[in-house]
């Protein structure tokens, strides 16, 4: 999975995504949470994709 489609999923869920100095952050408004989103230019591993999907409570 790309971090584009990551993102795409993750903003249909309602969250933002913030950019940072190594990693952006998905935030969502009602809560403190916050999931580091990896910068990488090929895709990022399933299981990295998965637990931030898991962390934002998506069910894939």
């Amino acid at each position: 999975m790309t971090k584009r489609e990551l993102e795409k999923i993750l903003k249909a869920n309602g969250w933002q995504i913030i950019a940072g100095a190594k990693h952006d952050m998905a935030v969502k408004d009602g809560t403190s949470t916050k999931i580091p989103i990896p910068r990488h230019k090929s895709d990022i591993p399933i299981g990295t994709a998965n637990n931030i999907l898991k962390d934002a409570g998506i069910k894939k």
